[in-house]
């Protein structure tokens, strides 16, 4: 329970600043794209670090703690890679790279499994934040 009241209480900034980039005062909506690019990065490595966390937590080791570990910084990377470009490049780039790690975490899902509710907390949850990425690109 506590992680989807957090988890849900998360996406309002991708909300909320999606709202005022797109419909915001004038002067608002550069800094509120900005701040959601700035936003979703932060978002994006958090998403890989859970996969460290898991990793730990399951003690994993050999190969699958090189894939896991390795794996974790991926999203941390793109993170960074995305916040090079023009902001809705760099918005688009985040919500690509947010439904990328979903992907990959339903692969994982296969070999070392989390609870169920987690993968539909993160369905829920990259569907929000993506589409506010993508919508304040626009």
């Amino acid at each position: 329970r506590a992680a989807w009241v957090f988890g849900l209480a998360g996406l309002i900034p991708f909300v909320g600043l999606a709202v005022l980039a797109g419909l915001g005062p004038q002067p608002w909506q550069p800094v509120a794209a900005i701040l959601l690019a700035q936003y979703g990065a932060l978002i994006t490595a958090f998403v890989g670090a859970l996969h460290w966390g898991h990793a730990v937590q399951a003690g994993t080791r050999g190969g699958a703690a090189w894939l896991r570990y390795g794996y974790g910084v991926l999203p941390a990377l793109w993170a960074w890679f995305a916040l090079q470009f023009a902001n809705a490049t760099t918005l688009q780039l985040l919500a690509g790279g947010l439904l990328a790690c979903l992907a990959a975490d339903f692969m994982f899902q296969r070999s070392q499994p989390w609870p169920v509710w987690m993968m539909r907390l993160r369905l829920v949850l990259t569907a929000v934040a993506s589409l506010s990425l993508l919508l304040a690109a626009l």
